[in-house]
């Protein structure tokens, strides 16, 4: 499996668009996702991918992936095989639903010596129900995310209520395959800074870590909410500090001066917290 890395924003650029992957690269975002899919016009598609190829010859300032389109397309494998080499960190598929298409995926990358990470992305009620099995059929599979536009239209639903359990269900696959939370959909209105605080604020309550954006006036907001603060990193120092007086005496369960419990089960968030805060912070 690929080294665990968590970035709080992905900003997608279109490869037809080198001005604006330059102008991503320029911003506060953690990861970029240069896009050869959605954001590419058919009649651009190999302009696109030639500037991928392009782009990975020479030193990126900061991590980034790339969305290819379909393998099952017409365009697919000649991205990947085109792209494929030493520099590229890591691809998007989008609408992953089959085992066999991450098994093709891979025999690709290895076929160029290429160690890029996996990240899957689910955008069918079939690829929500084979998560799991997607999430463990290759060890370079690191991540899972939804597409949320892509999924609702397959659902036939209109409401995000509809979006409930593939959030759930993609929560558990990711975890129970050893994988990082699952990032979050990109929110698709642009304008609305409060609803995609609200968004962005319930899915980190849910589990969620990260999120993809389609405009740098969300990175901030994005950023934000996923960087822990300097309290929260010192209240889960406390925590760690006291699980280890646990260990050392013997108990099982202790408590915090505020009364708040504390045992081996809770203890695995705030390591995450404290890790992340200093990752962030160095």
């Amino acid at each position: 499996m690929a080294k665990t890395q968590f970035f709080r924003s992905y900003l997608y650029a279109p490869a037809s668009k080198p001005e604006l992957v330059e102008k991503a690269f320029n911003s506060q975002a953690d990861c970029i996702v240069i896009d050869l899919e959605d954001a590419v016009h058919h009649d651009k598609k190999e302009e696109a991918r030639n500037f991928v190829v392009d782009f990975l010859s020479k030193q990126a300032s900061k991590p980034f992936l790339v969305r290819i389109n379909d393998l099952n397309g017409p365009w697919g494998v000649a991205d990947l095989e085109s792209i494929s080499g030493p520099n590229l960190f890591g691809i998007r598929i989008p609408k992953a639903s089959s085992v066999d298409t991450v098994k093709k995926a891979s025999k690709i990358l290895d076929s160029k010596k290429s160690n890029a990470q996996i990240h899957l992305l689910i955008e069918s009620a079939l690829g929500v129900i084979k998560a799991f099995e997607l999430a463990t059929c290759d060890p370079k599979v690191s991540a899972l995310s939804l597409g949320e536009a892509d999924l609702l239209s397959d659902l036939r639903a209109t409401n995000d209520e509809a979006l409930e359990f593939s959030r759930l269900s993609m929560l558990v696959a990711a975890r129970a395959a050893g994988l990082k939370q699952p990032s979050q959909s990109v929110y698709a209105n642009i304008k609305d800074l409060d609803g995609l605080k609200k968004s962005t604020l319930n899915a980190k309550a849910t589990g969620f870590f990260g999120r993809s954006v389609i405009h740098p006036s969300h990175i901030e907001i994005v950023n934000e909410i996923y960087t822990p603060t300097k309290e929260e990193a010192e209240k889960a120092k406390e925590f760690l500090d006291l699980y280890d007086q646990m260990q050392a005496s013997g108990n099982s369960v202790m408590a915090l001066p505020n009364g708040e419990m504390i045992d081996p089960a809770n203890i695995h968030y705030a390591k995450f917290q404290l890790d992340l805060y200093q990752s962030l912070n160095k």
